[in-house]
């Protein structure tokens, strides 16, 4: 064993083990307590009755996984504060949420988001959203459950499969078990094991180098206060547009495991409470990371311990950095490395039991819609098990496969959630738009989108723009003996967090400044730009819809405050019929005077 390698120690196995155990007892729990709720309506969304507080915390952590607790501080450490600005990406879809698709769903029933597509154009369309999603979904939670597994891999001695293996099977089963009640409660408990881990991280790191004045000096000295990065170039691999505009735009495709969670509220107005509460959570602990990755920059200013050797990758940086300063501090690197695992299980256990909602509710149920209710239950249960299944074999292949296709797995999303989302807003905002218009659309931009990304992937970014910024091994006491000097800047950094590598070759390609070296944040809004533009193009040249003829419910037009004339209002309907939520509401009324007529008549 490498002598400099850091390890657990056993008190910090029986903080790690226990706080498994409890992720696992929530799922027998609510298990055993709704065994006679069985119908697919309290499996997928609670009994559509869940307080907001915790399914908003459930939303936060959806997607807060080791690639924030453990990514993120990577991120800032290779590339400095500009990665901050990931602190306000959310606010942007949440507003989407809030405003479109949360009334959306719950003024259609829906159970799964992409109905809508069937409702609006056609089924074909349903189930290629579902299919798409479902393939982005299976490789993200692979490389969720692969990246945690190969940091404890680096701090204790267990070996890579079978942490990949654990961490894959307790998630699947309390999620068998449990359905979205279990997932809700357990991502709650999730929430406080991360704050608590990755809090402490901070506190100690920080307060290890001398405060955060000495952290700043660092970040200073390495070159690393870029926060204020307002560079347009797209070829950037991070700056404010690259992060807010790209990543908005990846981050407000309708996900299934998001939409689960606002269904599972009563109402419209509990919904948007739990997407606001979400929000809190979600810049704390992206915040809370990010200054960990400045505070082990400081720590780590000179002895990088990639460079020294001490680690294989540089995922394993930060699980290094715990269990390196909380050495006199039994049970805390347990509590981080748990906080990683936590955001590991709280992702795969949503994406898991959403893929398997899509499963049964768009291709199952489409097919025989009158299986019995506990019979539906049961092959969902049977579904979660096969996906867990799936993505813990993506996870332990990752290994084999190497930085190119990790770098693929995170450009998926962008790949098939860029055009995905340009059909809804076809869908949603251009009455115009025809089933041909959509399929065509979204079909063509997906493979000009892939080949862009392969295009990319052969011919490598600019060294000069994908790089990280520099790192030292001076202070290293083990290898000044061998006149170890200053490195700088990593070049080809092997990582599984981020999007992984940059390209070897030295000099500079003329393809490699154009089109081919956009930063990869960019494909997903690559491809909803093509996608919208070939729908409405080909919409067009086939026969455009009648917006007189659209189904008002399934419209929203792009203006319709009231703070706006009407007669703007009503050009941005562009012709569709107004929804008849007046009538609805007279309706209401005059039943509830009728009831309360009837209620006195019956007391005289």
């Amino acid at each position: 064993m490498d002598a400099n390698k850091k390890q657990f120690g056993i008190v910090d196995f029986v903080v790690f083990i226990g706080l498994l155990v409890m992720t696992m007892f929530v799922g027998i729990y609510h298990a055993y307590r709704d065994r006679k709720k069985s119908n697919l309506d309290n499996y997928y969304f609670g009994g559509r009755n869940m307080p907001p507080i915790p399914v908003g915390l459930s939303i936060s952590v959806t997607f807060i996984s080791a690639m924030t607790v453990i990514g993120y501080p990577t991120e800032t450490y290779l590339f400095g504060t500009v990665i901050g600005w990931f602190c306000f990406v959310n606010f942007i879809p949440t507003t989407v949420a809030c405003v479109i698709y949360i009334p959306l769903v719950h003024r259609l029933k829906l159970a799964s988001i992409y109905e809508y597509l069937e409702l609006r154009f056609h089924k074909s369309l349903r189930q290629m959203g579902s299919i798409f999603i479902s393939v982005a979904m299976i490789v993200y939670m692979g490389l969720t459950i692969y990246i945690p597994a190969l940091a404890l891999n680096a701090v204790t001695p267990l070996d890579l499969i079978w942490t990949i293996i654990l961490g894959s099977g307790i998630c699947t089963i309390y999620t068998a078990l449990g359905g979205m009640k279990a997932v809700v409660w357990t991502d709650t408990l999730q929430t406080c094991i991360m704050l608590a881990g990755s809090l402490a991280a901070l506190i100690k790191a920080t307060t290890h180098v001398g405060g955060f004045h000495k952290v700043w000096a660092a970040l200073d000295r390495g070159g690393r206060l870029n926060f204020f990065n307002f560079n347009p170039d797209p070829t950037l691999r991070n700056s404010f547009w690259t992060i807010i505009v790209g990543t908005a735009i990846n981050f407000s495709n309708p996900n299934q495991a998001i939409i689960q969670r606002y269904m599972s509220c009563s109402s419209v107005k509990k919904a948007r409470t739990a997407a606001l509460v979400a929000i809190i959570p979600s810049v704390a602990f992206i915040l809370i990371a990010v200054l960990t990755g400045c505070a082990m920059y400081a720590y780590y200013e000179g002895c990088d311990p990639l460079l020294a050797n001490k680690i294989q990758k540089v995922d394993q940086m930060m699980p290094y950095l715990v269990v390196d300063i909380f050495q006199d501090v039994p049970g805390m690197a347990g509590l981080f490395v748990s906080a990683g695992f936590s955001g590991t299980l709280s992702t795969v256990s949503s994406g898991i039991n959403s893929l398997a909602s899509l499963a049964v509710e768009d291709f199952i149920l489409v097919q025989r819609p009158k299986i019995k209710s506990t019979t539906q239950v049961t092959i969902s249960k049977i579904i979660v098990v096969v996906f867990g299944f799936i993505v813990m074999s993506f996870a332990l292949s990752v290994q084999y496969f190497g930085g190119t296709v990790t770098q693929i797995g995170f450009t998926l999303a962008g790949i098939l959630g860029g055009p995905l989302l340009a059909v809804f807003t076809l869908g949603l905002f251009f009455p115009w738009t025809n089933t041909k218009g959509a399929l065509i659309g979204q079909i063509t931009s997906t493979v000009l989108t892939a080949t862009l990304v392969a295009l990319c992937l052969a011919y490598g970014v600019s060294p000069i723009q994908n790089r990280s910024l520099p790192a030292s091994t001076d202070e290293c006491v083990e290898m000044l003996s061998s006149n170890a000097t200053d490195v700088t800047p990593l070049k080809h950094f092997p990582t599984t967090a981020v999007v992984m590598t940059t390209t070897s070759i030295e000099a500079n390609l003329p393809l490699q400044d154009s089109l081919f070296a956009i930063s990869y944040i960019y494909f997903g809004a690559v491809g909803f730009a093509l996608c919208l533009i070939l729908g409405l193009f080909v919409s067009f040249a086939t026969g455009a819809n009648k917006p007189s003829e659209l189904d008002p419910k399934l419209f929203i037009p792009l203006i319709e405050n009231e703070i706006f004339p009407a007669s703007v209002r009503k050009f941005f309907r562009f012709g569709v019929p107004p929804l008849q939520e007046e009538s609805f509401k007279a309706e209401e009324t005059e039943l509830k005077i009728l009831q309360e007529y009837v209620s006195t008549e019956s007391e005289v």
